[in-house]
């Protein structure tokens, strides 16, 4: 079955294709492909944010499948604030929210010009001021950075852990990233947390979640990508083995599976199941080595005498250059503000000499 073309991006003339195809040989329900296909494709980036879809008769056409399985797989997405419908337009995914507007250059003149009035007040005459600014701009003198708190948002906690490393890893020292689960706020042991968190990251595809666990909260959506160090522990593989792979959620069962197989394409003996199939215990000790999705950890113990390995992600750095650091940055801009207006006004200082 020829792959689906998914449409045009607002921004682009020509379209982009991204394979969408249903895998009959596989025991999911076509729907949960088609949905897991979508969900994972915006979430990872591979379907640009702002790009149209296929109407719900072009892509049931398309893909082979029932014109009301499409149209709830797009009520499920719409749900989730992947995707927006616009009267007329069509179906579109979500774009990011946009990032913080940047330094205003008004302000920075006003600021200096209430400096310039507060200084020549005190009697200090132009050139030492001057010759004062000067001095501090080439030492490079800046306040203390105030630190910002980042709380992200994950499913599982190793991989949550992971993330926040990631994206600790793109901020000055001094911010903190801290990493809690869906879990964590729906128990409640993580809401203070959130509470106090200046700026609250979740992986795209668990927005809608994680909006309805923190009410009134601006959260920041943000996609994933296979980290290199799966690319390569696939790429490596002996061509010759036998491979079982396992996703932790079925919908995503043929995205996985493509996406081991575009890794390595060299291995040809693979077979996929998912962690809660009847025939997981009978493929795990039939195959020489296993690839998890990240949940699917029980897949080691299942089969303790053979090599496994995790199928991970990382944040998409395109997302933490984008999104993260400009809200980061505004954050700071706005403590720094807020720390500076309350501070005690300076004592005024003795008058210098006149020149």
């Amino acid at each position: 079955m020829k792959p689906a073309a998914l449409g045009t991006s607002l921004e682009a003339a020509e379209p982009f294709t991204w394979p969408l195809g249903i895998d009959r040989t596989l025991a999911v329900p076509v729907g949960a492909q088609l949905r897991g296909q979508l969900e994972y494709g915006i979430a990872c980036g591979d379907i640009p944010r702002g790009a149209r879809l296929p109407s719900v008769r072009e892509l049931s056409q398309e893909v082979g499948v029932a014109h009301m399985t499409v149209a709830g797989v797009y009520k499920e997405l719409l749900g989730l604030g992947l995707i927006v419908t616009s009267r007329g337009r069509g179906t579109f995914v979500a774009d990011a929210p946009q990032p913080p507007p940047g330094p205003d250059p008004a302000r920075l003149t006003r600021l200096l010009s209430d400096t310039l009035a507060q200084a020549e007040g005190e009697g200090y005459s132009l050139r030492q001021i001057g010759e004062a600014m000067n001095a501090l701009i080439a030492r490079g003198a800046r306040p203390p950075q105030i630190g910002v708190s980042v709380l992200l948002v994950g499913l599982f906690a190793d991989a949550t852990r992971s993330y926040a490393a990631d994206v600790q890893a793109a901020l000055p020292a001094g911010d903190r990233v801290q990493a809690v689960t869906l879990d964590d706020l729906r128990s409640g042991r993580a809401l203070e947390s959130a509470q106090n968190a200046d700026v609250v990251l979740a992986l795209a595809h668990r927005l809608s979640e994680t909006r309805a666990l923190l009410p009134g909260r601006e959260i920041i959506p943000v996609g994933f990508l296979p980290s290199q160090r799966t690319r390569a522990a696939l790429a490596a593989l002996n061509p010759m083995i036998r491979l079982a792979i396992v996703a932790t959620f079925e919908e995503f069962l043929p995205t996985f599976l493509g996406g081991v197989k575009r890794f390595a394409p060299h291995v040809s003996a693979i077979q996929a199941t998912h962690l809660h199939a009847a025939n997981l215990q009978g493929m795990l000790d039939s195959c020489d080595v296993a690839v998890y999705a990240t949940g699917s950890e029980t897949v080691r113990a299942l089969m303790p005498n053979k090599p496994s390995l995790e199928y991970r992600h990382i944040v998409d750095p395109r997302d933490v250059e984008a999104l993260v650091l400009p809200a980061v940055a505004a954050q700071r801009m706005t403590q720094t503000s807020t720390q500076t207006s309350t501070q005690a006004p300076p004592q005024p200082m003795p008058k210098k000499e006149l020149s």
